[in-house]
């Protein structure tokens, strides 16, 4: 009888013992299955977390684009006043370079004001005396192969500039107000 109990003492330890090394298996693979999906909700986070960074890096690199545009054209000698002795007056467009500057600008698109202002619309709006507007550039994005539209973002900036008219048969040069718009594309 003593043998008999001491088989099966022995054969219930040796249970014992594989099933304690069952246990500490399922325990590992539970720890490493838990791992394994924290490790992925971290990617994910990331992958979010970069997805939104890059929009808004590329909003913020549009939004500096269109001032450097804008600084572009409020100091474009095409444009600007001067006081007579090739001094130029600050934030002031002269009337008669904006009624015919449209033309210079399309002949030289391609080989000088695209390198500039690559694909804007820029625009001045007179508000006083008169009610006009003068299109100095306007070379939108290549439409898709499809025919939509190829731009998903247009990017505005506003500027206030005094408008200088000689023309108007007076002495004295007129001076009216207006705004420039730069509306960049990306």
């Amino acid at each position: 009888m003593n043998k008999k109990r001491s088989t099966k003492r022995t054969k219930l330890l040796k249970f014992s013992k594989e099933k304690s090394a069952q246990i500490k298996m399922t325990e590992t693979i539970a720890v490493l299955f838990i791992f394994f999906v924290l490790v992925l909700f971290g990617i994910i986070f990331y992958y979010q977390y970069q997805k939104v960074s890059l929009v808004e890096k590329q909003q913020e690199l549009v939004a500096a684009r269109a001032m450097d545009t804008t600084l572009k054209v409020l100091f474009l000698p095409e444009l600007i006043c001067t006081k007579g002795e090739a001094e130029p007056e600050d934030n002031c467009f002269d009337m008669m370079k904006l009624r015919n500057v449209n033309k210079t600008f399309k002949e030289y698109l391609t080989r000088y004001y695209f390198n500039l202002f690559s694909y804007s619309r820029i625009y001045v709006t007179e508000v006083y005396p008169g009610n006009s507007t003068f299109i100095l550039y306007d070379k939108e994005t290549p439409p898709r192969e499809n025919g939509n539209r190829s731009w998903t973002h247009r990017e505005p900036t506003f500027f206030v500039v005094a408008l200088k008219d000689e023309l108007k048969g007076t002495a004295v040069s007129e001076y009216g107000l207006g705004y420039v718009v730069v509306e960049v594309y990306s």
